[in-house]
């Protein structure tokens, strides 16, 4: 890239071009919790041709009510660069803006990792950045989407109750997308990029995501039924409501999919059935560590899985297995606060490095 115009900032956005040799436009919407000034993504499109525009929600309440202000800053960067294509990219809450947007403009094509496409519910992401199912800024997606003639790209993360209930959703709003069910989180775009994925993808476009997906055994099959369910019965735990176990594991997915495992087992731990519980989320240690593909899924994610076991040992007074199993995970994956702070209320005290913040990370 040759420069980049200074960011501008329009109350909540702040919005950041830079000039490329591509005669694509990539507009990519930054995740949550990037600070003002900083733009998610940006190190990974650094390393591509393309122009890009990149914004961001200062304010992380979704794009809600930018409408105005994002409009503005694209049709500068249109005007600046003159495209030939116009890309939609985001994930998170940034997938969340680039779907809103791309399907609002209908001027490009989308691809949009894990957006929540019902905002506010109990165990979303947003919700807990206090935005209200309610919110009279919502828009509806099926009507946005009867008039989208672009290719719309959707990739959900199948081990994930909220991308289930997403991937679910998407088959009534969102008709004519292209839906990728993976076998991965909802950080699935960490995970696409740590097998070169995101890189091919991005590099011009012009790729078939499905095909590069399969070549890396990334498809999940899982029926419509157990994904609905999935994400019926994480929101219901969520919410505070009793859930049988029962209902999960009778699910055929439930043996090979980690997410249901890992939902079953803290169904387990909130009702006091420690043996169970731990028992549970060793199962689902044990999947992921045995399959290649899985072994690849992002390590804030992989090591929740022991820390949960950590926790619940802890909270049930079993100290010296707790001790030993913060140890044992702190000796496989990169120390954050939380883990420090229970290294100290363990009595471990570690010299762990502590991991890099979300900003220093390369994507979601």
């Amino acid at each position: 890239m040759d420069h980049a115009t200074s960011a501008s900032r329009q109350g909540r956005l702040d919005s950041l071009l830079k000039h490329g040799e591509s005669k694509l436009l990539v507009v990519v919407f930054s995740q949550v919790r990037v600070p003002a000034g900083k733009f998610g993504l940006e190190r990974l499109f650094a390393k591509t041709r393309h122009n890009c525009l990149f914004l961001n929600d200062t304010g992380c309440k979704w794009y809600l009510g930018l409408e105005h202000d994002i409009d503005a800053a694209i049709s500068a960067a249109i005007g600046d660069v003159s495209p030939e294509r116009v890309i939609y990219y985001g994930s998170s809450m940034g997938g969340y803006g680039a779907l809103l947007t791309g399907l609002r403009r209908r001027d490009g094509d989308i691809h949009a990792f894990g957006p929540e496409l019902r905002l506010g519910r109990p165990g979303y992401q947003s919700t807990v950045y206090e935005i209200d199912l309610n919110d009279q800024r919502l828009v509806d997606f099926k009507d946005l989407a009867e008039a989208y003639s672009h290719e719309l790209n959707l990739y959900f993360g199948c081990f994930d109750a909220v991308d289930a209930a997403g991937a679910s959703a998407a088959w009534e709003l969102l008709p004519k997308a292209r839906r990728h069910l993976l076998r991965s989180t909802h950080a699935n775009h960490d995970h696409l990029y740590s097998l070169n994925i995101i890189r091919r993808l991005i590099r011009t476009f012009e790729r078939d995501p499905g095909r590069e997906l399969a070549s890396k055994r990334l498809s999940c099959d899982i029926t419509a039924k157990d994904l609905r369910a999935f994400g019926d019965l994480g929101e219901a735990f969520a919410s505070g409501a009793m859930v049988d176990p029962a209902d999960i594991a009778k699910l055929y997915a439930f043996q090979v999919n980690p997410g249901l495992m890992r939902l079953t087992a803290e169904i387990h731990a909130k009702a006091g059935d420690l043996d169970a519980a731990l028992e549970t989320m060793e199962m689902t240690e044990a999947l992921v560590g045995s399959d290649p593909v899985l072994q690849g899924l992002p390590k804030r994610w992989r090591k929740q899985l022991p820390l949960l076991r950590v926790n619940w040992l802890h909270e049930a007074g079993r100290t010296e297995m707790a001790r030993q199993l913060l140890t044992e995970t702190l000796e496989r994956f990169p120390a954050d606060e939380a883990m420090l702070t229970l290294s100290k209320q363990l009595g471990l005290g570690s010299t762990a490095n502590k991991q890099p913040s979300v900003t220093d990370l390369p994507i979601e």
